[in-house]
């Protein structure tokens, strides 16, 4: 191929841009004019290295130095190829014609529609555009949805040329089954044409064809079924029909057939099984024919309700505007006389008679009597339609079917160019009219969260400091007025022209491109298996076939920010770790947070307790720098609602929550509770249902001077050992009189030592935690069993035999924080020495153990405790010794707000016999009395047994009662 030919195609390669590079370099992020990716050459693990300006073409490899002019030499370089052979590759997949092989209609690329991925190597037979007579027998199959791997579309077919419109007939997951081309009339009087455009396969090769598809036959506007999924569904003829129609109603699935009035039947309407379905027939003898059809195809189909629009009621309604001194409002005029004409559709309506979607929701509310009717298999439409169908039903599928005569398409356009979006409006002159509405704004693709529901689009344009926004605006943001929609774009930066608001909220619902993202308002792990992703703010780590999206309506949700290199990171941040165990633990449940969903742990947390200026904060920087900034760190200080958001935004990483004693006492603990348990409140909604809950995995790290118990205890409550044990409580001194810190690294003081913490955590953080991450995804299949043999380690260490099932509960949590660290040494994130991490843990955690007063149930320990300190109390004044005789009218003293009876035994050791309702009521007070009774009887420490936890005894003048009957072996063991 000569070197001008070569320049002409690289030229003409540029409109293709975006399909060159999904082709041989997917998966990459555009920023600005630049496109970035990874370059297939190497085994790179992060973008940045290899760049793309997808405006002229040039490109670079930073790492080897090569770079390049124009698309065909990346393509060159990428294959290993000729300038010659890459050029002829292009050319291949754009469609541009060659002097060695010229079509005679030459065709731009194709939209891309035509597939999503990573496409494999084209099979190397040309694509035709000529209808395949034998093929239909010879073993080719049609192809539905198209695979990625499959060649572009033809542009133009052998007899009408190059399409005018191009339908593409979409599945519901939003992938292309096939689709119908279109021709306006050549000439003046002239019929416009469609055919539809399918793909076959046979050995592996592809061929486009201009054929109908297999019966049954993809419905068009699958998607929107999902979209709206209890909607009515409006069904209509033609797809220009149903477009008209989806502005109309833009909150409806609006759905039609292949094929024209005749081919029906030859489509499959299962998908609307159990919907309500509306039908909108065209105006003329064919529209109630194929309505006839449509009624008994959507019956066979077990559709829940069927109706058709009374056009004959419509005809005599028509828009109009009633002005106020608050502007122009729509309303509806009724005529004396009809002004639909034959074969009229939604789209007459829309752009001839000007209806809108107020004029329309008017409409369908004001009450128009028999607006819709009821339809069934054996009205009298139906039956017409029955016997009007011809005997060859084939004669429907022809390659190439006229449409109904109608009037001119003169629908509103919009163009878009890097200057800005401009409205085409026609003259009366016939002229077009160039109005700019805004500047530049993109619709990449449509969003939905991972149920999909929450429909929206997603956005991209530049602020006015020319800082690329990519935001998503919700689909219920168009409601009303639409100004929650704008509202967020001019929030945002966006140059909206004066009374263009309306055009620009118009400009966005018709923008439907085909790709589609998913959006949470959830950080962390979504997917499954290979499609597995953690998503942050900014961007996504790991593949998966969509796109993630993190959606937050906090002014700033954007925590996650990255300052220097990860290596700069751990030679200035981690190496102040070592030595230091609240530090390096600190730093390590960071790395233990993304681990939870891989072991399925329950999440939780951890709280250093230490007096103020001891380091406490200095540890949650540091722990806070592997994920973020300084601004990473959040403060107690909010309510328990305000905590929920904050979760969902830390999901699977770590929470770092400052001064413990700014939140209320009287909500710390059901707070603690909240955060560890993964759940928010269950509230309604306004109709009475319940709303879906908030849930999130975490772990969090929190610093006071007080611990949680203390800290409740200061409005009279009692903690839950549930939520002690959730929060584990670390005294933050490490016992070195230097509060958290046990090396100084060469600083005079812990003083000196915390500002220099301060300061490289200002300079280096955010590196450390991607990079952890995409190694555990490198790894997770062999990380599940590593870390269970590391908390078996860990216990065998640190816990008897004898411990108790809360002990192995936290200490599970500080065995993966000490595991986590050990990967991320291994994997040359920290710089640690092997086995600091963990030592580090079981430090952390014996500090924690003899905080909790042992490796015993804390429970139990609490109820012994309550019952002791209840005889302490009370065993002198509230217990009678039940060998002193009661005598009437003598002066013995009585017993005031008695208990019970006390006796000392044969040893002269006291035993106490309880009253049931004073053990129940005030000995047992906040705990299950018969759960103290069952403790104290297992210890030894109370009389009875299994079945008798109140065994009989004589007291003096009561005569024999059941009573709680308490041993002197109770003060035998203070530590039990």
């Amino acid at each position: 191929m000569k070197p001008d030919e070569i320049k002409r195609i690289a030229a003409h390669a540029l409109a293709g841009t975006d399909r060159i590079l999904n082709h041989w370099l997917p998966g990459g992020k555009t920023e600005g004019h630049e496109y970035q990716a990874l370059n297939p050459k190497r085994a790179d693990s992060s973008l940045g290295s290899f760049s793309i300006n997808i405006r002229t073409g040039e490109w670079a490899d930073f790492a080897t130095g090569d770079k390049g002019k124009d698309l065909v030499s990346l393509v060159a370089y990428l294959t290993d190829a000729t300038q010659s052979d890459a050029a002829k590759m292009v050319a291949e997949l754009l469609g541009i014609a060659t002097k060695q092989n010229a079509p005679q209609n030459r065709g731009r690329y194709a939209p891309k529609d035509a597939g999503k991925g990573k496409a494999s190597p084209q099979p190397k037979e040309s694509n035709s555009a000529q209808p395949d007579k034998d093929s239909a027998n010879d073993g080719w199959d049609c192809v539905m949805p198209i695979p990625d791997d499959a060649p572009p579309p033809p542009e133009a077919h052998s007899k009408h040329g190059k399409y005018d419109q191009r339908y593409p007939y979409l599945n519901t997951d939003g992938r292309v089954n096939y689709y119908h081309d279109r021709w306006e009339p050549k000439e003046a009087g002239g019929k416009k044409q469609f055919a539809p455009l399918t793909l076959w396969r046979k050995d592996g090769r592809f061929k486009w064809q201009f054929k109908a598809p297999p019966e049954p036959r993809p419905l068009y506007g699958l998607p929107s079924l999902v979209q709206y999924p209890d909607a009515w569904v409006w069904i209509v003829e033609g797809e220009k029909a149903a477009k008209a129609l989806g502005k109309l109603l833009p909150e409806h699935p609006i759905l039609c057939w292949q094929g024209g009035s005749l081919a029906v039947d030859k489509s499959d309407f299962r998908p609307l099984k159990g919907r309500r379905v509306r039908i909108w027939p065209d105006h003329d003898k064919a529209g109630e024919r194929a309505t006839g059809e449509l009624i008994k195809q959507l019956e066979q189909a077990e559709a829940a309700e069927i109706e058709v629009l009374n056009l004959d009621r419509v005809a005599y309604y028509k828009p109009a505007f009633y002005d106020t001194e608050k502007g122009s409002i729509p309303k509806i005029d009724r005529g004396s006389v009809a002004n639909l004409h034959p074969g009229d559709d939604a789209h007459d309506l829309l752009k001839r008679d000007r209806w809108t979607a107020e004029h329309f929701h008017l409409l369908l509310t004001i009450g128009v009597p028999e607006l819709f009717l009821t339809a069934h298999q054996d009205d009298d439409t139906a039956n017409q339609s029955r016997a009007a169908q011809p005997a060859n039903q084939n004669e429907a599928a022809d390659a190439s079917i006229p449409e109904s005569e109608g009037t001119p398409n003169r629908q509103a356009a919009f163009e878009v160019d890097d200057s800005g979006v401009y409205h085409l409006q026609q003259d009366k002159d016939g002229s077009l009219r160039r109005r700019k509405m805004c500047n530049k704004l993109e619709v990449l693709a449509q969003s939905r969260d991972p149920n999909g529901g929450q429909w929206g689009k997603l956005v991209q344009f530049s602020d006015p400091d020319n800082r690329l926004k990519r935001i998503v605006i919700p689909a219920r943001a168009f409601n009303g007025d639409g100004l929650e929609a704008t509202g967020r774009l001019l929030e945002e930066g966006l140059a909206i022209m004066p009374k263009a608001r309306s055009l620009v909220l118009q400009y966005l619902q018709e923008q439907c491109p085909s790709e589609r993202v998913r959006t949470t308002n959830r950080t962390g792990w979504h997917g499954i298996n290979d499609e597995l992703v953690f998503v942050l703010p900014d961007g996504s780590i790991g593949q998966s076939e969509d796109e993630w999206l993190f959606a937050d309506d906090r002014p700033d949700s954007s925590l996650f920010r990255q300052r220097g290199t990860l290596k700069q990171w751990r030679d200035h941040v981690a190496v102040l770790c070592s030595g230091n165990s609240r530090l390096t633990f600190a730093v390590s449940v960071a790395f233990a947070a993304p681990l939870l969903h891989l072991i399925e742990m329950e999440s939780g947390g951890f709280h250093y307790r230490g007096t103020t200026s001891s380091g406490k904060t200095s540890a949650l920087y540091m722990a806070g720098s592997v994920c973020g900034s300084p601004e990473y760190l959040q403060r107690w200080r909010s309510t328990d609602n305000g905590l929920e958001s904050i979760a969902l935004s830390h999901c699977d990483v770590i929470l770092t929550l400052d001064e413990l004693k700014m939140i209320d006492a009287r909500i710390a603990g059901e707070s603690a509770y909240m955060l560890a348990n993964g759940s928010a409140k269950v509230r309604a909604k306004q109709n009475g249902g319940a709303r879906n809950t908030a849930k999130w995995r975490l772990l969090f790290l929190s610093a006071g001077e007080l611990s949680l118990s203390q800290h409740v205890a200061e409005v009279g409550k009692r903690t839950p050992t549930g939520a002690e044990l959730r929060m584990a409580d670390i005294p933050a001194d490490a016992g070195h009189g230097m509060g958290c810190f046990e090396n100084l690294h060469g600083y005079a003081n812990g003083h000196e030592f915390a500002k220099a913490l301060g300061v490289t955590v200002n300079k280096y953080y955010g590196t450390a935690f991607p990079a952890f991450v995409e190694q555990i995804l490198k790894n997770r299949e062999s990380l599940r069993d590593s870390l269970a043999d590391a908390r078996l380690k860990f216990e065998k260490t640190t816990l008897t035999s004898a411990a108790s099932g809360q002990a192995q509960r936290v200490g599970a949590r500080f065995a993966l924080v000490g595991a986590a660290g050990e990967l991320a040494t291994h994997w040359g994130i920290t710089g640690w020495q092997p086995g600091a991490s963990m030592q580090a843990a079981m430090t952390c955690f014996k500090s924690w153990l003899q905080a909790f007063g042992g490796e015993g149930n804390k429970e139990e320990r609490a109820m012994i405790e309550q019952v002791r300190h209840f005889l302490e109390l009370h065993g002198e004044a509230r217990f009678t010794d039940i060998d002193r005789s009661v005598v009437e009218d003598n002066h013995t003293p009585r017993t005031m707000n008695k208990a019970g009876f006390r006796e000392k035994n044969a040893e002269g050791n006291l035993e106490y016999y309880c009253y049931p309702e004073v053990f129940k009521a005030e000995i047992c007070k906040g705990f299950d009395h018969q759960a103290i009774a069952r403790l104290l009887i297992a210890r030894g420490f109370m009389k009875g047994d299994g079945k008798h936890l109140k065994p009989k005894v004589n007291l003096p003048g009561e005569g024999r009662k059941r009573v709680f009957h308490i041993l002197p072996t109770i003060w035998g063991d203070e530590n039990d």
